[in-house]
């Protein structure tokens, strides 16, 4: 076998390969940031996902709300994200969804949406993200996650940020 044999066997090869391989989920965009929606109490935010065309993302987001203190009457409330589900609305707005990974108030323990929006630097004054709202308000059932597909800014409506930035890519 020549040389040239060899190379036109292995590109054909390596081109039946990536055809036959399962396609990998594309990026649509990153979300990251952290920043406050009010001053008095404050409300913390932060945000780390990884968006992929397919609708499913990865990542992780914490919500500090001092002016909280739910069903346990304990401030503040505490929540941690794990995020599965993501959707780009344009350049820079998306719509994120996830499990609740860890709170201090076992009333909210279901799937969480929230949605945000890069305006440009800085970000305080001019950045938005929303509220975290979940499936429902029953402890007991277990929305999915990956309904945040089905969602748009009606449902998690947006607020500007006082401090911090959010960047979306």
């Amino acid at each position: 076998m020549t040389r040239n044999h060899l190379k036109w066997g292995m590109i054909a090869f390596a081109s039946a390969a990536a055809l036959a391989a399962p396609a990998l989920a594309a990026s649509a965009g990153h979300v990251s940031g952290q920043g406050a929606l009010s001053t008095d109490p404050r409300r913390n935010f932060s945000v780390s996902a990884q968006i992929n065309t397919d609708g499913t993302a990865s990542g992780r987001a914490t919500l500090v709300n001092k002016a909280f203190t739910g069903q346990n009457g304990k401030a503040p409330y505490l929540l941690q994200v794990d995020i599965s589900c993501g959707k780009m609305l344009d350049d820079h707005t998306a719509i994120l969804g996830g499990s609740t990974r860890r709170t201090n108030d076992p009333s909210l323990v279901d799937a969480v949406f929230f949605s945000v929006q890069d305006n440009g630097e800085p970000g305080a004054g001019k950045d938005k993200i929303s509220r975290a709202y979940f499936w429902d308000d029953d402890p007991s059932t277990q929305g999915p996650p990956s309904a945040c597909v089905n969602s748009t800014l009606n449902d998690v409506p947006l607020e500007t940020i006082v401090s911090g930035n959010i960047n979306v890519k």
